[in-house]
């Protein structure tokens, strides 16, 4: 354990973390906060067919509306890992919430393309907070021996966001509008911050000598885990974004049930993360699972375009990209916790999730350029397994730094 999280280990008042008062519904607040904070891709990807039948826009247009959220997260990551390191998870957390609320709101009332937009760059505030937030409270709340565990179940939060998009999002909108279907997250999220509001205040960290906001600038280990992220978030908020899309245009499927796929994506994401992040916590090595997860997710890619001359291909396809790509995020955020090689713990999160939003950024937005070319969706699932075959690379260069 690195000198931060021995710090943390103890609250202010001299209790050690993991202690029961004040704490007992910590891993369901924060699952529900990472839900809460990503909630806005894969709404927006069951949307996709409504949203362009609606507003009128096109499927690069559709991308950009994702890619506003990520792009906005990606640079305030810069600053919002070391920003929860002084004010403290709990505060953090609070304004997530708040953000998340406010971005709902404006998505839901505001008129035309451009309200859209500035809901999604609010919500890209809260998504540069979810990852320093939570892992600042998990390692300030539990001992060490819990951490990769908590992670697991705290990230697969984000997948029963996916769940519920997939499986909830297209039916509400049908049965009211989209409108509606997203006003709904709003008393959500301000109901989640009221026991934010109740949990024990931890001590934050101090400011650097220099007080600069970039404490130092990320180390060998840091670097290649940004770049291992950026690929997995390129090739998942592809998939994310277009899958349901892709369904519905070139294999047939019905809005719904194209839906449905994300939902499938979701369940084995939470599956997946719980068992791989539990995994890591107990192997020495952790760019062994980074590397054959990156790997897994290339491999399973290539069933989606495949799926136009078999269309049952795309639910492998889905359930084995949600136990690959999405669990090997939340494995990269087992190793800023664990080990000391990456930085202080909200600073490193923040840094691993600014390359995991970046890519938030270029799926969306190269995926959308390229299918509306002759290149098609083709071009697309080409980039996205490019990606994943970057993050194969890059872990094992992860694997290397830390061994040093």
């Amino acid at each position: 354990m690195d000198t931060q999280d021995r710090a943390e280990a103890v609250r202010p008042d001299g209790e050690k973390a993991g202690g029961k008062n004040g704490t007992r519904g910590l891993l369901p607040l924060v699952t529900t906060s990472m839900g809460l904070s990503m909630f806005v891709l894969y709404a927006v990807g069951a949307l996709g067919p409504t949203l362009l039948a609606d507003l009128g826009i096109s499927r690069s247009q559709l991308g950009s509306l994702t890619a506003v959220a990520f792009g906005t997260a990606s640079l305030l990551s810069l600053v919002s890992g070391h920003l929860a390191d002084v004010v403290g998870g709990r505060r953090a957390l609070l304004a997530l919430l708040l953000t998340v609320a406010l971005a709902f709101a404006v998505l839901a009332l505001g008129d035309g393309y451009g309200w859209l937009l500035a809901g999604l760059v609010l919500a890209g505030v809260a998504q540069a907070f979810a990852n320093p937030a939570t892992n600042r409270l998990i390692a300030a709340h539990l001992p060490p021996e819990r951490r990769a565990a908590a992670i697991g179940v705290k990230q697969s939060g984000v997948q029963l966001g996916a769940f519920a998009a997939g499986a909830l999002v297209p039916s509400l909108a049908g049965a009211t509008s989209w409108r509606v279907t997203l006003a709904l997250v709003v008393p959500v999220a301000l109901a989640t911050a009221v026991p934010a509001l109740l949990l024990p205040r931890e001590r934050p960290a101090a400011p650097g000598p220099s007080g600069r906001i970039l404490p130092k600038p990320p180390g060998a280990a840091a670097r290649w885990l940004i770049l291992y992220s950026l690929g997995i978030g390129t090739g998942l908020a592809a998939l994310n974004t277009y899958l349901p899309l892709y369904a519905h245009e070139e294999l047939g499927m019905g809005e719904r049930v194209s839906g449905t796929l994300i939902a499938a994506i979701g369940v084995a994401g939470i599956l997946a993360r719980v068992m791989w992040t539990r995994m890591s916590g107990r192997l020495s090595d952790i760019g062994v699972p980074l590397i054959v997860l990156a790997a897994a997710a290339a491999a399973f890619l290539a069933l989606v375009p495949a799926a136009t001359a078999l269309p049952p291909l795309v639910w492998p396809a889905a359930i084995g990209l949600g136990g690959s790509a999405v669990a090997a995020n939340a494995v990269s955020m087992v190793a800023v916790v664990r080990s000391p090689a990456f930085g202080a713990t909200g600073h490193a999160s923040a840094l691993v999730s600014m390359g995991f939003f970046g890519g938030f950024v270029l799926g969306p937005l190269g995926f959308g350029l390229l299918a509306d070319t002759s290149a098609g969706y083709t071009g697309g699932w080409a980039l996205a397994g490019a990606a994943f075959l970057v993050s194969v690379a890059s872990g094992c260069r992860v694997r290397r730094a830390v061994a040093r």
